[in-house]
């Protein structure tokens, strides 16, 4: 018998099939996916829909993915392929921007008996007057009964002389007020009524229109939430939070807002991205615990935390300096050594400072004092460690700014340059050169030019002990 027909029945012999029945390839051959499902087949490609059990990861950013294929029995009910799981395994279910999959989506909540942990949909474009309801018909099902996370966001309704219309956010999703752990609203207007979130942790409101009564009184209900994410928020003049539970706020594109943080014991974090042609009024601020900040702009006309106030980047006197904080970052129009410099002065005992060089802020800098070593700056003395530069081209501006932080920083352990092309040996030893290096004060120091895209900071990802490190 040659080795051909051998290795033929053994295979047979291995994967046995009713008589009559089309051949079936074992794992990994052919064009499968290596599991026995050919490629073609909807459980092997990014499905429309993701149903996952509840102990799959998950990430409010996170791509859809698709729950590996399992063997029916009886108890699933429907025909073979339907899009439904056990009535004991909770479900993700997940859908990316398609308009064909709104009745793939109103199907399987329709036939799923819950409960679903998680529901994402990338962007709901409504039609007409029949998919609104369709949506009001998915909030109430009873899939998403106890509903823990929520991530959508609505397509803008129209946008009129240069404003976005936002669709109403549907009041059928304040049923799950009382369950749910993390939401992420997009697009839409906010109802008047004031939910309660007895257990939500994280949220985030981008392209919302909310009043000012309604904010305040919905973050001062989220009597456990930890983190905070706000962006281009519309209508409300004014953000006033008090919460005794925040450890992380992040904010961006408040456009021209006012931001108030009457009260927040437990705050560490503060991540403002202030966009070039932007300007926060007033930022104030009550938090005793505050060790990140940032990044300090001119585009903050004023900014108080505690009793130091800050109008621009210029701080207003020197006398009430903030200990508390260790990682700072600032964005400027031009490396001024001496406005850096006196923002240093306002926090002691900082160990990390992320600068950003950013052309075309508006400026002014006036009644700055120069640096006298008789009078040294504490943090460079004892506790800065890290210092960042983002966008260093390595002129005799952007060199003598960083020269002075090697020259100066007592225990200075490392040193980044966030460069915006690649370079090579030989201009990194010019660099070198010009930097003076050989002569750095610290020389446990370590130099690095990195290349490479940046991302944008995480507010809710509280495990990652510096945030800014997205940046570079």
């Amino acid at each position: 018998m040659s080795h051909t027909r051998r290795r033929r029945r053994r295979r047979r012999r291995r994967y046995p099939q009713p008589r009559g029945a089309p051949p079936v390839k074992p794992p990994g051959a052919g064009h499968g996916n290596g599991h026995g499902t050919p490629i073609s087949s909807p459980m092997a490609t990014s499905s429309a829909i993701s149903l996952m059990p509840s102990s799959a990861p998950s990430s409010p950013c996170s791509p859809p993915r698709t729950a590996p294929a399992r063997r029916r029995s009886p108890a699933d009910g429907g025909p073979s392929g339907d899009p439904r799981l056990s009535i004991s395994t909770p479900a993700t279910i997940s859908a990316p921007n398609d308009i064909k999959r709104f009745s793939i989506v109103s199907k399987i909540l329709s036939d799923h008996p819950g409960p679903a942990r998680r529901f994402h949909f990338a962007v709901i474009r409504l039609q007409n007057e029949e998919e609104a309801k369709q949506i009001d018909n998915w909030f109430r099902s009873r899939a998403l009964a106890n509903l823990q996370e929520l991530d959508f966001t609505f397509g803008p309704l129209e946008f009129i002389y240069g404003v976005y219309r936002y669709y109403r956010l549907p009041s059928s999703v304040l049923r799950f007020a009382s369950t749910l752990v993390m939401a992420r609203i997009t697009c839409c207007d906010f109802p008047n009524e004031i939910a309660h979130f007895p257990l939500l942790k994280q949220l985030t409101l981008r392209r919302v229109s909310i009043s000012d009564i309604v904010f305040r009184g919905m973050i001062s209900a989220c009597h456990v939430l930890e983190t905070l994410h706000l962006e281009e928020i519309h209508d409300a003049c004014c953000l006033r939070i008090t919460s005794s539970t925040l450890r992380s706020i992040g904010t961006c594109c408040l456009r021209k807002g006012e931001l108030i943080i009457e009260d927040a014991p437990r705050l560490e974090r503060l991540l403002l991205s202030v966009a070039g042609d932007e300007t926060i009024r007033v930022i104030r601020i009550r938090a005793p615990k505050l060790e990140i900040l940032g990044a300090l702009s001119p585009c903050i006309s004023e900014i108080k935390i505690a009793n130091l106030v800050f109008q621009g980047m210029i701080p207003a006197n020197l006398k009430t300096p903030i200990r508390t904080v260790k990682v700072l970052a600032l964005r400027v129009s031009i490396p001024d050594l001496s406005a850096v410099l006196d923002v240093l002065r306002c926090f002691p005992c900082l160990e990390k400072l992320y600068v950003t060089w950013n052309k075309y802020l508006k400026m002014k800098m006036k009644n700055l004092r120069q640096y006298d070593p008789l009078d040294p700056i504490e943090c460079l003395e004892t506790h800065l460690k890290k210092v960042v530069f983002r966008f260093y081209q390595g002129n005799e501006e952007d060199s003598g700014f960083a020269k002075f932080f090697i020259l100066n920083t007592k225990v200075l352990k490392e040193m980044i340059f966030g460069v915006r092309e690649k370079v090579n040996k030989k201009w990194v030893a010019a660099q070198h050169r010009l930097l003076k290096v050989k002569n750095r004060a610290s020389q446990d120091a370590q130099f690095e030019f990195r290349y490479g895209p940046s991302e944008c900071f995480d507010t809710h990802d509280l495990s990652i002990a510096d945030p800014f490190t997205a940046l570079i």
